[in-house]
């Protein structure tokens, strides 16, 4: 790539104090088979060597920008401050832990290609743990069809998202959909939700990128919080978007709420198997707030009870749950291996 070649597309990185994870995250971009690309990384006041390990990077390749800001000024504005710098006909946002695989970007490109008028692209992201062990794919779940129109995207997508590091934006998008809602935690739902809501998108079930779960990870550190009180939000933008009919609405708003059952469901036998009883009992305490069918509640309730005045309880449940996760990542494994290349 020479000066005088067009950037197409810019690559988001906020980081905040991840230095080498971040190394691997930039290298995946600018690894890419498409290489008319720009990566801007912008530094949440890290402090650390993060300054040194971008400039590595600009010394060598004239895509990689870098900005660090003055100070903290918090994950998703930061986020919300790549977004609003982008000059390129596409973007796309990757978190400073995750990476790309070498087809992302040109799968995407052919997907616009084939659908001109698609505002965004999201391909399968696989989700692994630190060992490699898969997690899930979330786009594997979807029907085999590649092109969808509101509203009938935005009902595909609930329950389904696939994590935005494998989403391809037009830069129009921006201007549609307004920039990030710095007040919630699951920005990246949200984005794609109102963007969903309005506007056509495809997708590939062509692997594009990697999602890796580890113990410094701002979703395993924060699973109650990306769920709430942000999720009642989201609902509320649901019934109160002009873009949808009231029969969508209502059909968004039951599976949404569904949905925030069964995080919170999961959240709190988590808490209970790695014995957080007081976070297990708030987070029942929410599930018997939203709940529909009391029963419910109380049957969480007392396995919360239980779990606090029993131990083999508390160890029963967390064996079905490590036996429930072995079962998922099993099915995922050849999957995930025959992707990367093992």
């Amino acid at each position: 790539m020479s000066e005088s070649d067009p950037v197409l597309i810019t690559a988001i990185i906020p980081t905040f104090r991840r230095p080498d994870r971040l190394k691997k995250a930039i290298q995946s971009v600018l690894d890419q088979s498409y290489a008319f690309l720009q990566v801007c990384v912008y530094d949440n006041a890290s402090g650390d060597e993060t300054a040194r390990i971008v400039s590595e990077f600009t010394k060598v390749d004239s895509r990689v920008k870098y900005y660090c800001h003055p100070r903290n000024i918090g994950a998703a504005e930061n986020f919300q401050f790549g977004l609003l710098r982008v000059d390129t006909p596409f973007f796309s946002f990757l978190s400073d832990d995750d990476f790309l695989l070498p087809e992302f970007y040109a799968t995407a490109l052919q997907g616009f290609k084939e659908y001109p008028d698609a505002a965004f692209f999201s391909g399968a992201v696989i989700d692994i743990t630190e060992k490699g062990e898969v997690v899930d794919i979330i786009l594997s779940k979807w029907p085999q069809q590649q092109y969808y129109v509101p509203p009938h995207g935005l009902l595909e997508m609930i329950g389904k998202y696939s994590n935005w590091a494998g989403t391809l934006f037009r830069g129009e998008v921006i201007k549609k959909n307004g920039g990030i809602d710095v007040q919630l935690k699951a920005i990246d739902i949200d984005y794609v939700l109102r963007a969903a809501a309005h506007l056509p998108f495809t997708i590939s079930k062509k692997h594009c990128a990697v999602f890796v779960q580890h113990s410094t990870s701002y979703s395993k550190n924060n699973g109650l919080k990306l769920i709430w009180p942000g999720w009642p939000v989201m609902i509320s933008k649901i019934k109160e978007n002009p873009f949808l009919s009231a029969e969508t609405k209502k059909l968004a708003e039951q599976k949404l709420h569904c949905e925030l059952q069964s995080l919170l469901l999961m959240n709190a036998l988590r808490s209970l198997e790695e014995k957080q009883f007081d976070a297990a009992s708030s987070i029942a305490a929410i599930f018997n707030q939203v709940i529909t069918q009391k029963w419910k509640g109380y049957l969480l309730s007392a396995v919360v009870e239980c779990s606090k005045v029993f131990p083999a309880f508390t160890k029963l449940l967390g064996g079905m749950m490590a036996l429930r996760r072995f079962l998922l990542r099993r099915n995922k494994q050849s999957v995930f291996q025959k992707s990367m290349g093992f």
